[in-house]
């Protein structure tokens, strides 16, 4: 049986390879990604607000959020 963070990383991975096939990530569908693990608009600021406060870029910062959530 696979572990939890493996399944994340392979959620990850069929989303970028979806998007890809599609010409890229849009906006749109990176928002659809975050909503689905629960990450909303108010939760966005206070990420970019963290990523700034720790130097690292937000998408960093929210991709290991996203991967976190999708291990759980």
């Amino acid at each position: 049986m696979p572990d939890s963070l493996t399944v994340a990383f392979d959620r990850v991975d069929d989303f970028v390879a979806v998007q890809r096939a599609c010409g890229g990530p849009t906006l749109a569908a990176v928002e659809r990604l975050q909503q689905a693990v629960g990450v909303e608009g108010e939760q966005r600021a206070v990420i970019a607000a963290r990523a700034a406060a720790l130097g690292v870029s937000a998408e960093t910062l929210l991709l290991g959020i996203i991967v976190a959530k999708l291990a759980q």
